[in-house]
């Protein structure tokens, strides 16, 4: 089970919150939620349980018509059991907790790429691919496949080995089915940690020199957690796309989610973290 370790951030409260609910398949009410929060913290008032109410009523209604909760009067109500949305029990355990690293242990953040790729290429409806440093598939090699099946040009410099990915983990287009370039292409970086904000941002000017883009490329980041509204616009200034757990979950399931061997793994990822 996840504890909850910061009672003095709204937003990690709400997150521990819509875990719970989702994972215990439990309507929780409000006096329910305060009695457990004054278990960690004695100091909490009623007010600060306001403050989350509502800003689950806000996530609710991002979410939309896939929420996987409901508000009503002073209760959250389950809609779906953690098990059938393991992709969204991931992203609430990063933006719990962050990334836990432990020797011999899968951290989950390759799963969280290859999560995040699907729900880029459901909301272009197009293709999107995860690169980086594999054994088997080097990242030249990947850069010349990508460009040839987005019908793009390979650019004048190849990344060196300590270039690396140029803070880049997915590259997603949406075709036009005509074979030929000029077409939208997103490169983009996943921040499943908490400390995302920190990461090297990408190098839109290396890229534009690994591949010959005819069209501007748009940088985005991909990350677990639902930002403030004032964190969103300082996410916002870094990267001209955000997609956050509400635009993945939605991207994932206003379409038919279809990746069964991705769910299993995700869901085998979470039993042994929740462990």
């Amino acid at each position: 089970m996840i504890e909850l370790t910061d009672t003095n951030s709204i937003y990690t409260i709400a997150d521990w919150v819509e875990f719970n609910v989702i994972y215990n398949n439990r309507t929780f009410s409000k006096s329910r939620i305060f009695s457990w929060l004054r278990a960690f913290d004695d100091t909490i008032e009623e007010t600060t349980i306001d403050s989350v109410m509502s800003e689950l009523i806000r996530r609710s209604e991002l979410y939309g018509n896939t929420s996987p909760f409901i508000v009503e009067r002073k209760s959250i109500i389950p809609k779906v059991r953690w098990s059938q949305r393991p992709e969204l029990t991931m992203c609430l355990i990063f933006s719990i907790r962050g990334v836990v690293k432990k020797k011999g242990e899968d951290d989950g953040t390759k799963l969280f790429e290859i999560l995040s790729s699907e729900a880029v290429k459901s909301y272009l409806k197009g293709e999107a691919e995860v690169i980086g440093f594999e054994k088997q598939k080097r990242l030249r090699k990947q850069i010349k496949c990508i460009s040839e099946k987005a019908c793009e040009r390979p650019g004048s410099r190849e990344p060196r080995l300590k270039d690396k990915d140029k803070g880049v983990d997915i590259i997603a287009w949406k075709p036009h089915g005509d074979k030929r370039s000029n077409q939208i292409v997103l490169l983009l970086q996943c921040g499943a940690g908490t400390h995302f904000a920190k990461k090297k941002s990408i190098s839109l000017t290396a890229w534009k020199e690994f591949v010959q883009w005819s069209a501007q490329p748009v940088e985005g980041i991909m990350i677990p957690i639902i930002p403030s509204e004032e964190q969103w616009i300082e996410i916002r200034d870094d990267y001209n796309l955000i997609f956050d757990r509400v635009r993945i979950y939605r991207a994932l399931y206003n379409s038919s989610f279809s990746n069964r061997q991705l769910r299993k793994r995700i869901l085998a990822w979470c039993r042994t973290a929740l462990n």
